[in-house]
């Protein structure tokens, strides 16, 4: 590492952030804070068919959110403004290469049209070709061909003039610095510039590159197949190229296929939405292709920084694990003081208007009395509203068998809630050491099994069949609301 550590993420602004996308913005991350370099953050927005608007605003919202900032891009500035793509080409950034490359024949103006070269392409299949190379015609087109096609006014996209025969060659630092040769004869003569005048990913970003001085360009591995055409691009210009280190994809679960927008719920803002936490995250998504030996996996930020090593990326692709990352998110929550959860679950108890906005101080610390009754059993935080509702809303029993637990009926069943209402009707203290005590009394006394009268109280009170610890939801919900449920449960069985 002699030069300056420079690496940048350069998403397209073409819909919600990939969480796939945000594994690979934080490797760049990573290897940046490790060596004490620079992370770039800069938008692609230069397939205009394809841009969502408020996708910007989507991808900065969820770097931020799972801790990822940027030295130098889009909000913050920097020597090399603008950061987004657009904005550079109106400035008129990119022709000055695109003409060079024209002026020393390394590229060429092609006027075929997309309809011809559909046709071409159907007539190669037709012959049997099981991959259409395109090589334009007017390769070879004098200076005087090009000015008559276009004196006709005929529209034209600039393209690579890729060599026809030699071998391209780049090394991975994923792959242990292994080189990677690939055959001129088997690539084409790509498109550079657009005929609206927009350049294209391949040339737009590795002039980017070079003027924003990257060292080490960390992207997916799906841009193996193009990195010939960006070595051969660098060679062209009379450039050279960056470190090329291409991350593994992110299978799904069932290992077919990657993880996809339109098929699988992996939009980032769907994971705070659901309440993850963003050190979880941060550090799940660390392990995504990485480790830092055969056995750690919690790790904090810092230490992950510490510890991160190109090296130890895997060139295999990796699995998302939904259920991983939910026991991880759960372990993170359980890391938390009941204030730390109390602060976080309050927007989504807001949300389900459980509790006010803003929240009283009466609210908050009725909830910080509640946290503790799900602290361990919260995986996500968008689960404590289901989890606390009977405490904010009346109960009701459209079943009323529900309240009958296993081996009883309905006479004694509210037999047995009408006796733990006459005993805990008087109490004075409503802890939950009493009420334990009163109502395993009144068990000693009746015959009755425990989880038989726990199960007909913990229904009536709670509506439901699993709820937190009987004795301390009571407590929480306090004598009046306790006793007058259990009254309305003994009222429904008559």
């Amino acid at each position: 590492m002699t030069t300056p550590i420079r690496v940048r993420f350069a998403p397209s602004p073409t819909g919600f952030l990939h969480i796939g996308g945000v594994r690979t913005a934080l490797f760049n991350w990573l290897f940046a804070r490790h060596y004490g370099g620079s992370f770039i953050l800069r938008i692609e927005d230069t397939d205009e068919k394809r841009y969502v608007a408020d996708a910007v605003t989507d991808l900065l919202a969820s770097l931020r959110w799972i801790g990822i900032d940027w030295d130098e891009g889009p909000e913050k500035g920097g020597p090399h403004a603008p950061y987004v793509q657009s904005e550079r080409h109106a400035l008129g950034i990119y022709r000055q290469y695109v003409d060079q490359l024209l002026a020393h024949g390394h590229a060429y103006k092609s006027f075929v049209s997309n309809e011809e070269l559909e046709r071409m392409r159907a007539e190669a299949m037709a012959r049997g070709l099981k991959s259409f190379r395109f090589r334009g015609p007017e390769r070879d087109w004098t200076p005087e061909q090009v000015a008559a096609a276009e004196a006709q006014g005929l529209p034209y996209t600039v393209r690579l003039k890729v060599p026809l025969e030699g071998v391209t060659s780049f090394q991975d630092l994923v792959r242990g610095g292994e080189q990677i040769n690939v055959n001129n004869a088997d690539l084409y003569d790509i498109v550079l510039l657009k005929s609206s005048g927009m350049p294209v990913y391949h040339l737009a970003h590795l002039i980017d590159d070079h003027l924003m001085q990257i060292s080490h360009v960390i992207r997916g591995e799906e841009w193996v197949p193009s990195t010939p055409y960006h070595v051969l691009l660098y060679a062209a210009l009379g450039w050279t190229a960056p470190i090329f280190a291409h991350v593994p994809n992110i299978l799904r679960q069932d290992g077919r296929g990657k993880l996809s927008k339109r098929k699988d719920d992996v939009a980032t803002n769907r994971f705070w939405e659901r309440g993850y936490l963003p050190e979880a995250m941060f550090n799940y998504l660390a392990l995504q292709g990485w480790s830092y030996d055969d056995h750690t996996e919690i790790m904090t930020r810092t230490e992950i920084i510490e510890r991160f090593s190109i090296e130890r990326v895997q060139p295999s692709p990796a699995r998302w694990n939904p259920e991983k990352l939910q026991d991880m998110n759960g372990i993170y929550i359980r890391k938390l003081t009941v204030t730390e959860v109390t602060e976080r679950i309050l927007p989504f108890l807001q949300q389900a208007e459980l509790v006010s906005t803003p929240v009283t101080p009466t609210e908050r610390a009725y909830v910080e009395q509640l946290v503790p009754l799900i602290h361990e059993r919260l995986e996500e935080l968008g689960e404590a509203p289901d989890l606390l509702d009977f405490f904010f809303r009346d109960v009701s029993f459209p079943d009323p068998t529900l309240l009958i637990p296993k081996k009883m009926d309905t006479p004694t069943t509210a037999a047995a809630l009408r006796a733990a209402i006459e005993r805990l009707t008087p109490l004075t203290d409503w802890s939950e050491a009493t009420l334990e005590q009163t109502l395993r009394a009144l068990i000693a006394e009746s015959g009755l099994k425990p989880g038989q009268l726990f199960s007909a109280i913990r229904v009536a009170i709670t509506g439901r069949t699993v709820a937190p610890p009987l004795f301390a939801t009571l407590a929480a919900l306090g004598q009046q609301r306790s006793l007058e449920r259990m009254r309305a449960a003994v009222a429904t069985l008559e």
